[in-house]
Formats: structure tokens, C-alpha cells, sequence
């Protein structure tokens, strides 16, 4: 019996060192899974590109998400998710984040827009005619989107910041009216209009594309004069588009309306840039200045001067 025992000891051994090789094997498993103890919560980062500018209250400095803004997370283009900014600076999504399933790659983008805007369906229907500011400063139709950009279980912070922050997807056209030869001040200056351009477009919500349309229309503004020499328009925000010849401009001063055939850029108004023409109202009519880029991008090649005539 003696030597069945001694037969017995190295066995027991084998048994426990079995035991606690599969447990150790299971353990870091574990650690190393970080599915294991179930589906795992996307975080987010986003910042705005510090090049661009909102199109209505930051004309010179850098734009910049505030506490309660909302952005849209689209992941693999078919379901999105609703994250908001805290007052600590961190993305919430409350009780409903995006929560990775397995180990495979995962799409997202992210796109923001003035909360005012209801999506039909999965669309945005813009309409630049009617240019209005919402309540957080933001141009109505001013819709921001990031590039696409994958990640995995294994890091699950969705980073929107850096060559991946937000942008826009419109264009921006800013106006200043100067005085000229005969004109003391600005008081008697009412209103604009750009003539015969594209005014339509639709955005996507999930595929986050952005399809310019084919109306045409004018986009009026209204401008509350100054008894000054410079007046700095607002922005107004316009689709995309191909320009045909010239972009055509009336001045409303005193009663009599003004005219100017602008230069377009090369390549007609591009997604993510600003355009900015200097005008000089005069008792003869205008004399518009070569057009300038602001911080929305940049763009080398764009003469803005145009020809100018009293009706």
C-alpha cells in the first residue's frame, strides 16, 4: 500500500499543475480579452479644425464645440448615435452608446449641424435661400463633418481631433462694403443679393454625403446700414458649385440698385472654403477688389476682381 501511495503522489502533482496551468491560461485570457466580460463602450474625442471658423460670430479666431453641443457618430454608415459635450469637456451618450460587438474594425464619421435642422428620414433638404443664425451663433445650413476613421475594440476611444476634427462641408461668401467717390457713409445701404446660383443641396445623416441640387435661385440679404466708411456683412453660407461666367451681384443704396459681375474661383465655390470680396460703392457705381480667403482653407489660384456697373 505503501508504494500505491508513493505511486499516487506524483499523479496528484500532474493533476494540480494541470489545474493551475489551465486557470492561469483562462486568467490571462481574460485580461487580455476586452470582450469578456461583454460588448465594450465607444468614448469619444472631437475638436474642430483649428483653420476653420464659424461662419457667423468667430470671423478671425478659432471655432470651438461648447457644453451641449450634440454631434452625430455614423458607425459603418447605418446607425448613428447622439454624443454630448459636458461641462468637464468629455463626449457623453448617455444610456446609448455605440458598444463594440467582436475584434473587427469598426467605421465611424461624425457630423454636426444647428440642432433646428430635422432630418427627414436620413436627409438634411438645404435651401440657401433663406439664411438664418441659430440660437448658439452657428449659421443655419453651416453643417460640419469628420473624415472616416476606424478603430477596434482594443482601443475603443473614436479620436475626432487633429487631421480627423471636424470641418466644413459648405461654402462661405462674406461681403464688405466700402465708401467710394461721392459717398460720405454706409447709412443708406439696404441690402444685397447674389444672382442665379445654386441654392439646393441634401446631406445624407448616415452615408454623410452631400449632393448639390439643381435649382437656381437668388439669395437676398438685408443689411442695416452705418453712418460709416466699412460695413462687414455677415456671412452667407451657399452650396457647392460649379460658377458658369461670372457671379453676379446687386447693391441696393439709396433707392438704386447696383450691379457687379464677380470673378468666381477657378473651379467654382469648393467645400470648406471662404471667399470674401471687398466692395466700393461710389456715386458711379461699385468697384469690387480681388477677393480674399479666409480661414476656412486655402486656395492659391483666385482672382475676385469684376466689373462693375449703375442701373
Amino acid at each position: 500500500m505503501k508504494a500505491n501511495g508513493l505511486q499516487l503522489v506524483p499523479f496528484l502533482f500532474a493533476v494540480l499543475a494541470t489545474a493551475w496551468f489551465l486557470a492561469a491560461c483562462s486568467n490571462e485570457e481574460s485580461v487580455n480579452d476586452p470582450l469578456a466580460d461583454g460588448p465594450v463602450a465607444a468614448q469619444v474625442t472631437a475638436g474642430i479644425g483649428q483653420s476653420m471658423t464659424r461662419a457667423s460670430i468667430d470671423a478671425g479666431g478659432s471655432a470651438a464645440f461648447t457644453a451641449g453641443d450634440v454631434i452625430h457618430v455614423v458607425a459603418e454608415g447605418t446607425s448613428a448615435y447622439d454624443y454630448t459635450l459636458q461641462d468637464g469637456g468629455s463626449w457623453s451618450a448617455g444610456s446609448n452608446p455605440y458598444y463594440f460587438q467582436g475584434r473587427d474594425s469598426v467605421d465611424f464619421q461624425a457630423w454636426y449641424a444647428d440642432p433646428a435642422l430635422t432630418p427627414a428620414g436620413n436627409e438634411i433638404d438645404i435651401d440657401t435661400k433663406t439664411q438664418t443664425n441659430s440660437s448658439n451663433g452657428w449659421n443655419h445650413w453651416d453643417i460640419l463633418l469628420t473624415p472616416a476613421v476606424t478603430t477596434t475594440v482594443e482601443n475603443p476611444v473614436i479620436n475626432f481631433t487633429g487631421g480627423n476634427a471636424f470641418s466644413h462641408i459648405m461654402s462661405q461668401v462674406s461681403f464688405v462694403f466700402q465708401t467710394g467717390n461721392g459717398i460720405s457713409d454706409l447709412s443708406a445701404l439696404t441690402g444685397y443679393t447674389v444672382k442665379d446660383v445654386t441654392t439646393d443641396a441634401t446631406f445624407n445623416t448616415q452615408s454623410c454625403n452631400l449632393t448639390t441640387g439643381s435649382t437656381t435661385g437668388d439669395i437676398a440679404m438685408t443689411v442695416t446700414g452705418e453712418a460709416d466708411s466699412q460695413v462687414d456683412c455677415t456671412p452667407i453660407i451657399m452650396v457647392p458649385q460649379t460658377v458658369s461666367g461670372t457671379l453676379n451681384l446687386e447693391v441696393t443704396y439709396d433707392g438704386q440698385t447696383y450691379k457687379a459681375a464677380l470673378n468666381p474661383p477657378t473651379g467654382g465655390l469648393q467645400t470648406g472654403y471662404s471667399y470674401t470680396y471687398t466692395v466700393t460703392i461710389s456715386n458711379t457705381g461699385l468697384e469690387v477688389g480681388n477677393a480674399t480667403i479666409g480661414n476656412w482653407g486655402q486656395h492659391a489660384d483666385f482672382d475676385g476682381s469684376g466689373e462693375a456697373t449703375l442701373q
